[in-house]
């Protein structure tokens, strides 16, 4: 007969009925092995560590279990609890100490007994390639209220168990130097997923939800999605205590006395106390600046198209959230260089969960304008540069025209004068020479000669425009 789910009002406080759990059921079990193992593994855990002596020693190591038993109070159908059972020895969760018979004619049969499996090293891991079975080292253990086995695990489906098994893992999970435990923790959506291992982002959505709507986790302060890297923040967790309970320590504001811990003679931590966050007083959210109305703004904007693209709104709404305006925009603009075919809602959705890159006839669109633009700027500075020596070459034209006349109407003597002074100026011996030999008779003078004539003049030579400039540089290479 299936077992009635009870109304939940949140977990006992820590004060007598929990497990001293391995962390290693949260960071190797849950995350990794089926439903049905995880029911059992977390039975035994149960059956074993959760009653024990006045020197804190199990009073059962080996548990004895029937079918019967793990159907009724492990919430394991009876066609899964053989591979389940294989799946937990062979993830060196659980040995078996004695084999079941079923009972026949003959035998009266008799129940199969486990154990859990310990491994005597000194080197805690979390890699299931690596778990020879859980730690047996001073630390790493977590204090588990009893229903988390009772209620959660044997009722809730594996998402929500991974769920509120990584809030456990992460708040009540860690101990500092000091035997304190967080009450709460920031973890952002992809953090609960990445941690929890579930592949599906919509599934982990729901199992929040319901993790959340049947009372076992709360969150305490909503996270914050931005475009700005510097303005996210993750959402902030806790376990949900039962309030007002009799010889509760638990309040609304404060943690159970039990959290300030036994056993604090190692650290048992992974993370330093100065990663620890406090504890918000208050769930109300602070009222919205200026900058939230503007990304507020955006996000809704964002979410329209997503909805038109054919998500839903809820969905739509935690793509935004969780992966960003810029990713969701980028997306956006590119899931038709996609070619989606038969669900443009999915593959849009994938490609935002997944932040998949730029697709490749984008990229090469985005190449080629590049270079269509830089060949465009290129031509148009070569254009620019043309019209730029075309002017010089006329002016050019100009001053040697000018100065031309100025030949035309001199005297023999003058031409000879200005034809020995050039010689003079030139640096070159060989030029001079050729100047040196023109004859004054001659109708077109050398270049140099008429810049002779510019000097005298006071006009501008012919190869620049600046005289001063030029005259100056001319007198520093004359060989006085």
């Amino acid at each position: 007969m299936e077992k009635q789910e009870a109304p939940f009002s949140g977990f006992e406080p820590l004060n007598s009925n929990y497990v001293y759990c391995p962390n290693q059921f949260f960071d190797v079990c849950i995350p990794h092995c089926s439903r049905g193992a995880v029911r059992i593994i977390a039975y035994v855990l149960r059956q074993t560590l959760g009653w024990l002596d006045e020197n804190g020693v199990p009073l059962r190591q080996e548990i004895q279990v029937s079918y019967s038993e793990l159907i009724e109070r492990a919430g394991v159908s009876r066609g899964a609890i053989g591979p389940a059972l294989q799946e937990a020895v062979d993830a060196k969760f659980i040995r078996a100490v004695q084999r079941g018979s079923p009972k026949s004619r003959r035998n009266s049969g008799r129940s199969a007994k486990y154990s859990l499996r310990w491994d005597d090293g000194n080197i805690y891991t979390n890699d299931p390639a690596k778990f020879a079975g859980l730690f047996s080292g001073e630390g790493n253990r977590t204090p588990v209220p009893n229903q988390f086995f009772d209620r959660v695990v044997c009722l809730e489906s594996l998402a929500v168990t991974k769920v509120v098994g990584t809030v456990i893992r992460q708040t009540v999970g860690y101990q500092n130097q000091f035997g304190g435990r967080r009450t709460s923790h920031p973890l952002s959506f992809t953090a609960i997923q990445r941690l929890s291992k579930i592949g599906d982002r919509k599934t982990v959505t729901e199992a929040i939800r319901l993790a959340q709507q049947n009372g076992f986790i709360e969150c305490v302060e909503q996270g914050c999605f931005s475009h700005k890297k510097s303005q996210r923040r993750p959402a902030v967790y806790r376990v949900h205590w039962l309030q007002n309970a009799e010889n509760s320590d638990i309040s609304s504001k404060s943690p159970p006395a039990s959290y300030r811990f036994k056993n604090p003679t190692s650290i048992g931590s992974e993370i330093p106390p100065a990663d620890r966050f406090k504890n918000p007083t208050s769930n109300k959210r602070k009222a919205p600046n200026e900058s939230n109305k503007q990304q507020s703004t955006v996000a809704a904007e964002l979410i329209g198209q997503l909805v038109k693209q054919g998500i839903d709104q809820h969905a739509a709404g935690q793509l935004v959230e969780e992966r960003g305006v810029d990713v969701v925009g980028n997306q956006l603009g590119w899931v038709d260089a996609r070619h989606p075919r038969d669900n443009r809602p999915g593959l849009l959705r994938k490609a935002i969960e997944e932040n998949w890159e730029m697709p490749a006839s984008i990229k090469l669109k985005m190449k080629r304008d590049s270079l269509r633009k830089r060949e465009a700027e290129q031509k148009a500075h070569q254009v620019s540069e043309d019209s730029r020596i075309i002017e010089l070459k006329r002016e050019r034209l100009q001053r040697k025209n000018a100065l031309q006349q100025h030949w035309d109407t001199a005297s023999r003597e003058q031409r000879s004068f200005w034809i020995r002074k050039a010689a003079k100026f030139e640096t070159s011996k060989s030029i001079a020479e050729i100047i040196r030999r023109q004859n004054p008779s001659c109708k077109t003078p050398r270049i140099q000669v008429l810049d002779i004539i510019a000097r005298e003049q006071n006009l501008p030579p012919i190869l620049a425009t600046n005289s001063s400039d030029d005259w100056e540089r001319c007198d520093r290479r004359s060989p006085h």
